[in-house]
């Protein structure tokens, strides 16, 4: 696995999401390889499956943040705003906040999919995920050695 940073790995993976989505290439697909991606790009000691739903809710918050900005096709005569009262707004605001909960689950447990099958297909399994290292140094006990004999030998 290449070892690159996990920002750079994320960054990376997202770019590529963006690039599927331009060519009209989306969907579950799109998601599970962003996340299958970016724990693919992370190094051993930091991949594991989370990278890849982080880098799939980072993709999410990204195409909210970008469809909150892009003004609907609406159609040729809008209702009048006091036949439609002002709970309407405030369904509105509740279906938005909902829409960005569900979305977020469902793109982060596809990504966290993709990361997943990257972990188990390419990471090395024999040596452990998060070896103990411990802090003290390991105590020595030095043991007196039995005084020699000092012989003298005389011609």
């Amino acid at each position: 696995m290449p070892n690159i940073s996990m920002e750079m790995a994320i960054l990376t993976s997202i770019i590529l999401g963006l690039i599927l989505a331009f060519f009209n290439i989306g969907g579950i697909f799109a998601l599970v390889l962003v996340g299958f991606v970016a724990v693919y790009l992370t190094p051993d000691e930091e991949a594991n499956y989370k990278v890849g739903a982080l880098a799939t809710a980072l993709l999410c918050l990204l195409y909210f943040v970008v469809c909150l900005f892009t003004p609907p096709v609406l159609p040729y005569q809008l209702p009048n705003a006091v036949v439609i009262g002002v709970g309407y707004a405030f369904d509105g605001i509740f279906t938005l906040i909902m829409g960005l909960i569900v979305s977020l689950i469902i793109y982060s447990l596809m990504g966290a999919i993709g990361g997943y099958f990257a972990d188990k297909l390419f990471k090395s399994q024999d040596k452990p995920k998060n070896p103990k290292i411990s802090k003290a140094p390991k105590r020595i006990i030095k043991r007196k050695s039995k005084p020699q004999r000092r012989t003298l030998y005389r011609k």
